[in-house]
């Protein structure tokens, strides 16, 4: 059976209450923990090898609760509800690849596409945004049981904690797509955000 995306508006489901929940907390708990890194609250992460390191430890704990979020959200991907299971709406079939080329075409002519939830473009930016924030989640976890800190980190330890400091890089250029795409949608007035703050 082949899928036949549909190029008219379709009304989105309903989104459930763990959906919503598990949403917040990844926005609050994502966005802390990166300005926490970058030290825009608190001292910075970066401060994990010196003798005083309460930023490191502020992260750290901001950043596994971010990951239990993440994971529970990830569980949530092939447990819920039917539209947010991860086999319904990530793009890797030629059909729905065709709606992301469709929805990239659309905004070049100044267009915000219109779709369900998790639909074209949107669903390819958070199926990416979920294997950044899996690899930032899952790197922090290991740094997080393995530093000891106060002192100096070497080896492949240290190459994994490079590596975790892309998120200063991915965070926000997720944000910019995100909240862009959000920020879209209610200039033409489908205001989506209501949806996750239990407005709507």
């Amino acid at each position: 059976m082949t899928e036949t995306p549909s190029t008219t508006p379709i009304a989105a489901p309903p989104l459930d209450v763990i959906t919503r929940l598990l949403h917040l907390g990844l926005a609050v708990f994502g966005v802390w923990s990166w300005l926490d890194g970058l030290g825009w609250i608190g001292a910075g992460a970066s401060d994990y090898d010196n003798p005083v390191y309460s930023g490191y430890i502020q992260h750290r704990w901001v950043g596994i609760v971010f990951t239990v979020f993440l994971l529970a959200r990830i569980l949530w991907g092939f447990v819920g509800p039917a539209s947010v299971r991860f086999v319904n709406w990530v793009p890797w079939t030629p059909a729905r690849l065709k709606v992301v080329v469709d929805d990239v075409r659309s905004l070049l002519r100044l267009r915000v596409p219109e779709h369900p939830a998790h639909v074209g473009l949107s669903g390819f930016v958070e199926a990416l945004g979920l294997l950044a924030f899996l690899w930032l989640g899952l790197s922090g976890l290991l740094s997080a049981f393995t530093i000891t800190p106060g002192i100096p980190v070497f080896g492949w330890l240290h190459v994994v904690k490079h590596w975790h400091q892309i998120g200063n890089v991915l965070v926000p250029a997720y944000l910019i797509l995100h909240v862009g795409g959000t920020v879209a949608h209610s200039i033409v007035g489908k205001q989506v955000w209501k949806k996750m703050l239990f407005l709507k």
